[in-house]
């Protein structure tokens, strides 16, 4: 979110683009993030927010306008006490795990995304902050492991788990991860049948 950060909106991309075109400010960029949270986030809807808030105790404030009973992950801008972030935030953690998703705010190494079920095929799909207007890229397009909820993909609004699912990105991690599975589960079956063979 980068609430009260003058610089977010000159800072450039890669290709020299700005990172948030057609915003002057933090003032302007902080009113169309708070208008736009509160018209999707009701007062009582749980939301996480992926990091990087303020940087400043006067920043951090501008949470106490914003709807929803809110859960901070914890990026690497995020330095200020416990004791601030708690008087906005009901919950805070390094990372959280969903039915198929794991939320961080750095993305995770992809050697982490299927730990514990990869005999499986089985994986996760990280949703993360962190790399503002850019994406995590494998063979030069985006990977698909990967859902970024940077404001900057967001058009500055909160999107729900269930518009993350239903998007096409994520449907194409989702087929591939079934995929996957179908063929781990073909290949233990098939080591299952050769060990019996081989008795």
């Amino acid at each position: 979110m980068h609430l009260g950060h003058n610089a977010m909106y000159s800072f450039t991309r890669y290709n020299g683009e700005k990172v948030r075109p057609g915003i002057a400010n933090a003032a302007e960029g902080d009113a169309i993030m708070i208008q736009r949270w509160n018209a999707v986030v009701g007062s009582y809807d749980k939301i996480y927010v992926l990091g990087d808030i303020a940087f400043t105790n006067e920043s951090l404030k501008i949470m106490g306008q914003l709807n929803g009973k809110k859960v901070l992950i914890r990026g690497n801008h995020d330095k200020l006490t416990m004791g601030e972030y708690s008087k906005y935030f009901y919950d805070i953690r390094a990372t959280h795990t969903l039915a198929h998703e794991v939320l961080s705010h750095i993305p995770i190494h992809p050697q982490s995304l299927g730990r514990g079920s990869a005999k499986a095929g089985r994986s996760w799909c990280n949703i993360h902050a962190h790399l503002h207007a850019e994406r995590v890229m494998l063979d030069g397009v985006p990977d698909n492991r990967y859902y970024s909820v940077c404001v900057e993909h967001t058009n500055y609004t909160p999107v729900t788990i269930d518009e993350i699912r239903a998007s096409p990105a994520y449907q194409e991690w989702w087929t591939d991860m079934q995929n996957n599975m179908l063929a781990k589960k073909s290949e233990m079956n098939t080591e299952t049948t050769t060990g019996l063979e081989w008795k």
